[in-house]
């Protein structure tokens, strides 16, 4: 995938163009058809899913550095 173009708008919106494989555009659109109906069901955004795994990655890394301190 490659961004063909961008152009950023007075507004602060930018319009986006991606040259993709059939592939590629096939699995873009499952993915956002997904998010959409997630997102409308649930309420939940893209942001706060990638907050929550933030989340849950740190906890993991102090698990790991506590289990790795207390080894030693």
């Amino acid at each position: 995938m490659e961004v063909k173009e961008l152009k950023e708008h007075e507004d602060g919106s930018a319009t986006y163009q991606f040259d993709m494989t059939p592939e590629e555009h096939d699995a873009m659109c499952k993915n956002g058809i997904v998010w959409a109906i997630v997102s409308g069901i649930t309420g939940i955004s893209v942001n706060d899913v990638l907050a929550e795994y933030m989340a849950s990655l740190k906890e993991e890394v102090a698990e790991d550095e506590a289990k790795n301190q207390n080894d030693t």
